[in-house]
């Protein structure tokens, strides 16, 4: 059997200010943004997964809710992480060339 490997680096940003508290951890690679949801109910993964790319988008692209969630229809690929147990996820992925 393989393992899978790799390297992963963990950063704990500190709250500044009146920034809102993430509900859900948020990932990023050399070439993608990446928000997650989970609950018991798929459709309630994928909303959790899409607002938070929408505000995401708003943080880092500076882009209005209508425009990142115009964005999100057309360039964020949906990808379902986990369905264990009553437990599902969904991760949505952004590349980051979009917003350049």
């Amino acid at each position: 059997m393989l393992a899978l490997r790799g390297e992963f680096e963990l950063t704990l940003h500190k709250r500044q200010g009146e920034a809102p508290a993430l509900a859900y951890p948020r990932g990023e690679t050399p070439t993608h943004w990446i928000t997650m949801g989970m609950d018991p109910d798929l459709d309630q993964c994928l909303a959790i997964a899409l607002r938070d790319m929408i505000a995401l988008l708003g943080e880092r692209g500076g882009l209005s809710r209508e425009d990142a969630y115009m964005l999100c229809s057309l360039a964020v690929d949906f990808r379902v992480t986990q369905t264990v147990n009553t437990h599902r996820g969904v991760h949505a992925m952004l590349a980051k060339s979009l917003l350049v």
